[in-house]
């Protein structure tokens, strides 16, 4: 599980960063930028989700069911 959630806080991150340069590259085109951001808003969103997932697993997994596994 670490290894997916790693890739996809990865992925998140690039998606965050190419939207912050299709913003400075927009060039004040209205559509443009309001893709832009509504990219960067969902990026962030998405990372939030993963974040947050890995917390709730963390708590659930480990430290109520003890499951094996998914301690350090």
């Amino acid at each position: 599980f670490s290894i997916v959630l790693g890739v996809s806080g990865g992925l998140a991150l690039l998606l965050i960063i190419y939207s912050g340069y299709q913003l400075f590259a927009s060039l004040g085109i209205p559509e443009a930028l309001q893709a832009a951001r509504d990219q960067l808003i969902a990026a962030i969103i998405g990372l939030v989700f993963i974040i947050f997932s890995l917390v709730i697993l963390q708590i659930i997994g480990v430290d109520i069911l003890r499951i094996p596994g998914f301690g350090n």
